[in-house]
């Protein structure tokens, strides 16, 4: 068989990406269905004066299986493999892709910290997301989401470690939205709190459908600030991806986020995280 060229692919890496083919009949492609999306939503205007109509058009969604996914260096991304069965699996098929309902799924763990993003789409308020954090299943990768979404620490070096102002520089409709690469938005940046990276904590809870908050990585303990929020069921990435949280409000927000998105991950519209706190604190800060 001839090598395929790859025009269109559904990824399941979380951050840009090389594609091969490989010209034996095993890792053949094949297409498994499309999709187009369509969608427009009147937003406000973030500085109060009146409303636009931003019509939205996501191109062709094509998914497909059996080529290998080779990641650029220092992008976090889905881990590939030589074997067969495994290098299949981290391409996301539609079935794996498949909701389970209208929104996210109901929280794992019991939730220890809420923190919040106000979202901007091409500078108009787009709304906001409240998010759940498993504290007391992965306290560690809690924490460290938690400090950077109140944005008062900086790096030794002097890098401030904040998500405000960054943006979502990956989104696949009916996969996943990513974010948290504060020093570069392109994704091969990001900084922790605890250095550089840091490793996975646990995989005790998992990837059961839309809505749930995992740490994107360039391979295992490779965690920094690069985060994902699932819009879809994705069982595939137990086991090298840590949950740490769930969206408990603004489900709305994020699937506005998602039609931003396109088959190859490249946004086509500007989605920024333009403020972002620990809601518990500023619900308490009001209260005095």
């Amino acid at each position: 068989m001839t090598p395929t060229t790859i025009r269109a692919i559904r990824s399941s890496g979380l951050s840009s990406g090389l594609l091969m083919t490989r010209s034996s009949s095993r890792h053949s492609c094949l297409i498994l269905s499309k999709n187009t999306f369509q969608a427009s939503r009147s937003f406000s205007s973030s500085s109060g004066g009146g409303s636009s109509n931003l019509p939205w058009q996501i191109g062709t969604v094509v998914a497909m299986v059996g080529t290998y996914v080779v990641a650029t260096k220092g992008i976090a991304y889905i881990s590939s493999t030589d074997d067969d069965a495994a290098a299949a699996g981290d391409l996301l098929s539609l079935d794996q892709a498949e909701h389970t309902g209208d929104g996210p799924v109901p929280p794992q763990a019991e939730i220890t910290t809420r923190v919040y993003f106000d979202v901007e789409i091409d500078s108009h308020a787009a709304g906001r997301i409240v998010m759940g954090l498993y504290g007391g299943v992965v306290p560690k990768t809690a924490k460290n989401f938690e400090v950077l979404c109140r944005g008062d620490t900086s790096h030794p070096k002097g890098a401030k470690l904040a998500y405000e102002g960054s943006v979502f520089h990956r989104i696949i409709p009916d996969f996943m939205i990513q974010g948290g690469d504060f020093t570069f938005g392109n994704g091969t940046g990001g900084l922790s709190i605890y250095g550089n990276k840091f490793a996975d904590e646990n995989f005790h809870l998992k990837h059961t459908g839309p809505g749930l908050l995992s740490m994107a990585n360039a391979g295992r303990n490779t965690n920094g600030s690069q985060f994902f929020i699932t819009t879809a069921k994705t069982p595939h990435l137990n086991g090298r991806h840590v949950v740490f949280g769930v969206v408990e409000q603004g489900w709305d927000v994020v699937k506005l986020i998602e039609l931003c998105g396109s088959r190859n991950g490249r946004p086509s519209r500007l989605v920024k995280i333009a403020k972002c706190g620990v809601l518990d604190e500023e619900e308490d800060n009001d209260n005095k």
